[in-house]
């Protein structure tokens, strides 16, 4: 297969091309998922739209309390991101946990949004801090919920001629707690086979309380059951265990009887236990 190759330096001369091309490109992002697709033959593009060479793509900011990262933010940049470790720790713990260090350094934010796998370890993150996306095409934009982007594995809303250009959410207040954690077959260069990413604030009552899942349905999930289940209570043991059964309701409800829901529920229900327990600073 060969397929011409465009860099374009704008923003504009990005979405130009992509209008004028329509399915007949793809974009390419960090390019640690397309390029070795390409390399097999697995994909048949008569365009390859590089976004490497796009400033408005790239950068992490911060305006009031609403954080804004581009798209072709590295995950070694969101990593280790001042504006991130201090306002959203467990999106830097999310990135930190993606591949090796070689793929963080190419591999960005909106590649992995855009890939939709149900293990990809920033978007349970993002979804906690209830995350927002620009959508972009020439002479348009619009902007959702991230968690509304998907439609299934590998599949997302965008048309062939949009492209993230960033994402937003709101800093977690002073004294909230997060954490991201998987579970893999390895500590290292490891797939989720389910991870957690959880967010508590309380006083004296839990104000705050939002759990995703990645790696148990097509598409990574909020448990607003088991959310629900610890609002307005107290930071207790009991109420927890209140909170952790109506997470492994919801789970259940969602592996339904595929092969690994025995494990994946008893796995899902310790990790988001422990999860919580870290985030509401009981462990």
């Amino acid at each position: 297969m060969s397929c011409s190759y465009y860099a374009p330096q704008q923003l504009e001369e990005l979405l130009a091309i992509l209008a004028e091309k329509k399915e007949k490109a793809k974009v390419l992002a960090g390019g640690t998922d397309l390029v070795i697709a390409l390399q097999e033959g697995n994909l048949d593009y008569d365009y390859i739209v590089a976004l490497h060479k796009i400033p408005e793509l790239k950068g992490i900011s911060m305006s009031g309390d609403t954080i804004v990262i581009g798209a072709m933010t590295t995950h070694t940049e969101v990593e280790r991101s001042p504006i991130i470790n201090a306002n959203a720790l467990l999106l830097a713990q999310a990135a930190a946990s993606v591949g090796s260090p070689q793929i963080r350094n190419a591999g960005t934010i909106g590649g992995n949004i855009c890939n939709a796998s149900p293990a990809a370890d920033t978007i349970p993150a993002l979804i906690a801090l209830d995350a927002s996306v620009k959508i972009v095409s020439k002479g348009s934009e619009r902007k959702m919920p991230l968690e509304d982007l998907f439609l299934g594995m590998g599949k997302t809303k965008l048309s062939c001629d949009e492209v993230i250009k960033e994402i937003s959410f709101k800093a977690l207040p002073d004294g909230a707690g997060s954490i991201f954690i998987k579970l893999a077959r390895r500590n290292a260069l490891a797939i989720s086979r389910i991870s957690v990413a959880a967010i508590v604030a309380s006083n004296e009552y839990v104000t705050d309380c939002r759990i995703a899942m990645g790696a148990v349905a097509p598409n990574p999930f909020r448990l607003r059951g088991a959310e629900q289940a610890w609002l307005g209570r107290t930071v207790t043991a009991d109420n927890l265990d209140i909170c952790v059964e109506a997470a492994f309701q919801e789970i259940s409800a969602t592996l339904g009887q595929r092969a690994s829901a025995i494990y994946k529920k008893r796995a899902g229900k310790a990790l988001i236990r422990r999860a919580l327990s870290i985030a509401s600073g009981q462990m």
